[in-house]
């Protein structure tokens, strides 16, 4: 079963603009674990409904190739997608199973990680800043089917 996730929401009294992104942003990250905590991996891979091919490890496989896509190509714009390939474009939702349920989450909390230090070591000017904004923007809808998948499969809503 996935761990349960600590999660603390962001002060409103941060002092300047890095910290409010850096904060919302790893506040979305350990959200997006939350919805998965407690949850058995058979659980993590159930799709919504058909004909969607999306579940909450499907969820958490997609945030971690925007990750890539955004803060790792800052680093290295050569970086390849992990998930999604030539063969397999939507292999994020579609190339899921049960025994690789814990790696990928590792994988996403590593990815998250390198984001962090990525972005720390980079001014915040339009490109940056951009960045954070999509991330943000991808976090929060993809939070809110995270609902409706956790509500289906346990009844457990919120945050």
């Amino acid at each position: 079963m996935a761990e349960p996730v600590t999660r603390r929401e962001p002060a409103v009294d941060l002092g300047d603009e890095r910290e409010l992104l850096d904060a919302w942003l790893d506040y979305y990250r350990a959200t997006a674990l939350h919805k998965c905590a407690g949850l058995s991996p058979g659980q993590l891979v159930t799709r919504s409904c058909p004909p969607s091919p999306m579940s909450l490890i499907g969820l958490v496989r997609h945030l971690t190739e925007m990750e890539r896509m955004y803060p790792h190509r800052l680093a290295d714009p050569d970086t390849p997608l992990l998930y999604c390939t030539d063969d397999s474009p939507d292999g994020d939702f579609d190339d899921i199973d049960t025994t690789d349920v814990q790696a990928d989450l590792d994988t996403f909390t590593e990815h998250c990680e390198r984001s962090r230090e990525i972005m720390a070591g980079l001014p915040l000017d339009g490109r940056l800043r951009w960045f954070y904004l999509y991330l943000a923007k991808e976090y929060a809808r993809h939070l809110g089917h995270a609902d409706l998948l956790r509500e289906r499969i346990d009844g457990a809503t919120g945050e």
